[in-house]
């Protein structure tokens, strides 16, 4: 070799000795010919990353300088901000394949590079990978999220937990109540998921609850559901006849209502709806109740038992009777209620009339009244079917007595004209109408409306003048034993006479 040959060799060697990227070329003539030409460290190619679970796997293609492989590559991770992560165990320090996988990785979206190394050259780093994303941990309710009856099973699953930790259920906080629980695996998986089924205990109060998944490495992950077990929210005893509920006769017959409230109709998670009337009717301690659409009193309810009947001897007074809700999976509620027990039967007390202001005694007009009062409010139901005492249009007659007897008064139903069971009323005068009268039929309709023990008339248009009576007399209300109270009492068939002196009705 030359002596040029070999201080250009020299130079090449200290080229090379040099950090970063190296540049070198020679040649020359004589004993040796030989050609050095300039290489440069290369840049990495982009890898990809792929995540299962909190572990990432990262891959990229090899590098070559001169037909040479590199020795070695780094591996970097990046946040969606692009500021470089410690990267964890499995891809830190030199990584001599082509592949690498980070465990443990937090939740997040990453993006990873690769420079390559040769002995101690380094090249330049790669592009960015695309994006990979570990999953925060999750907890999904996979059975219905509205439980209807208690105890109940729940089922979910696990997604993104890291691996190799057990799991613990927890009802409403992180440190709530422990529910029992198997998990399938029993520890978190390479892929972070899992599912685990539990039970919601009863007693578990109605509304809305928080299940916590906590794991023994720290992570949690929550879902919510709903109990709504049916429950009974109001009952009631009524005669079968209808109307007024709450009150009973002794050998009266009659329904027990309910209202069950939950998911639904009729309310999802009922197992069966029972009431205990023994104090009323013997032997009935738990009279089966059947769903459906039922209305007393103005109320409606979805439950009814079958018709019942009272005791025979029934004292009057308030008898205690429960109704038991069991949901479908067995547990029972049971609440307490009360009826009333009257057995007097309700009769006429007074009738009396008064004059529109402005009128003329003793003349029916439109704008007077008739007053109808009983010893005890009656049920307006068994006077018109759906009545419920409030302003109601009727047509009053006043029937001509002729040379025979005396003027009579009826109220008659509004739309068939029958007469209403509110009984007769004698006028005590034959002077009050010159012929049958009746008022309401057209123009102003009458009407009659209930206050306490009274139903007042109101007169409406007259069919025809009526006359003035020329005296005074006495009214007699011979009632209807048709009208009954709440309990079913029939009124009784007992007259009465107009209080008070003689006078010009009307």
């Amino acid at each position: 070799m030359t002596r040029r040959a070999a201080c250009l060799l020299l130079l090449l060697l200290a080229a090379c000795a040099a950090p970063g990227a190296a540049y070198a070329a020679w040649s020359g003539a004589g004993t040796v010919t030989a050609q050095i030409q300039a290489a440069t460290m290369p840049t990495g190619s982009a890898p990809t990353a792929s995540a299962t679970g909190h572990s990432v796997t990262v891959s990229w293609s090899a590098n070559t300088l001169l037909g040479q492989s590199v020795t070695g590559y780094t591996v970097k991770r990046y946040n969606d901000s692009g500021v470089s992560q410690t990267v964890g165990s499995g891809c830190s320090g030199t990584i001599t394949a082509l592949t690498c996988t980070e465990a443990s990785v937090p939740s997040g979206t990453w993006t990873y590079t690769v420079t390559p190394l040769l002995s101690s050259w380094t090249g330049n780093e790669s592009p960015a990978s695309s994006g990979v994303t570990v999953q925060a941990p999750a907890l999904n309710i996979t059975s219905a999220t509205t439980v209807t009856s208690l105890p109940a099973p729940v089922t979910v699953s696990l997604t993104g937990f890291t691996a190799g930790q057990t799991v613990t259920f927890k009802l409403d906080s992180a440190t709530g109540s422990t529910l029992a629980s198997v998990m399938s695996p029993s520890s978190i998986p390479a892929s972070g998921s899992a599912t685990a089924g539990m039970v919601l205990p009863a007693g578990t109060a109605q509304g809305s609850h928080t299940i916590y998944a906590v794991g023994s490495q720290g992570d949690i992950a929550t879902d919510t559901l709903t109990v709504d077990r049916p429950t009974i929210a109001t009952a009631v005893i009524a005669k079968s006849a209808g109307g007024l509920a709450g009150t009973i006769k002794q050998g009266g017959t009659y329904y027990v209502y309910a209202n069950v409230t939950g998911s639904g109709t009729p309310p999802a998670g009922v197992g069966s709806v029972t009431a205990d009337v023994s104090a009323i009717t013997s032997g009935q301690t738990a009279a089966s109740l059947t769903s459906g659409s039922y209305t007393v009193g103005g109320q409606s309810y979805d439950y009814r038992s079958a018709q019942l009947t009272a005791k025979s001897s029934l004292a009057a007074g308030s008898d205690a009777f429960t109704v038991k809700l069991t949901d479908s999976a067995g547990t029972a509620t049971t609440t307490s209620y009360s009826v009333t027990v009257n057995n007097t039967a309700p009769q006429a007390s007074n009738i009396q009339t008064t004059n529109v202001a402005g009128g003329t005694a003793g003349k029916p007009e439109a704008g007077d009244t008739v007053t109808f009062t009983y010893s005890k409010a009656i049920d307006p139901n068994s006077v018109l079917s759906g009545w419920d005492g409030s302003a109601q249009s009727v047509i009053v007659e006043i029937i001509d007595g002729g040379t025979s007897g005396d003027d009579k008064l009826e109220v008659l139903n509004a739309s068939t004209q029958a007469q209403l069971p509110l009984g007769s009323v004698d006028l005590g005068r034959k002077d009050y109408v010159a012929k049958t009268t009746t008022f309401g039929a057209s123009g102003t309709a009458s009407s009659m409306v209930m206050s306490g023990a009274a139903i007042t008339v109101t007169l409406g248009t007259p069919s025809a003048t009526a006359t003035t009576a020329a005296g005074t007399g006495t009214m007699v209300w011979t009632p209807s034993t048709t009208p009954t109270d709440a309990a079913g009492n029939a009124v009784s068939s007992n007259s009465v006479n107009e209080s008070g002196s003689a006078d010009k009705d009307f």
